[in-house]
């Protein structure tokens, strides 16, 4: 898959509701931390684009055969987060899973 192809799928979930969001502790807590809703995520999410990315497409350590995406931008005034997403093989439709949306650690 292709930068172009998992943005364009990461929009489509978020705009379709169709996305799996995995509930992690430092996903939680960046949101906590700075105020933000599900909202704000989603609006975050649908604002990220090529030019956004960091790394990907990489194997996935967990998965063997998946690839992962991620992306480092800007959510709130000096406030960056790290998205990490991929295609959910799981499911016969597509779909994005988002395994990390946090504050960057670096």
């Amino acid at each position: 898959m292709t930068v172009t192809q998992i943005v364009n799928l990461l929009h489509k979930s978020i705009a379709n509701k169709t996305y799996d969001f995995v509930p992690t502790e430092k996903n939680r807590n960046s949101r906590r931390k700075y105020g933000l809703t599900m909202f704000d995520v989603e609006e975050f999410l649908l604002s990220i684009s090529k030019q956004d990315l960091a790394k990907g497409p990489r194997s996935d350590r967990d998965v063997p055969g998946d690839e992962i995406f991620i992306f480092k931008k800007e959510i709130l005034n000096d406030v960056t987060f790290y998205v990490k997403i991929k295609k959910d093989k799981k499911v016969r439709y597509n779909i994005i899973k988002i395994l990390s949306c946090h504050e960057d650690e670096n």
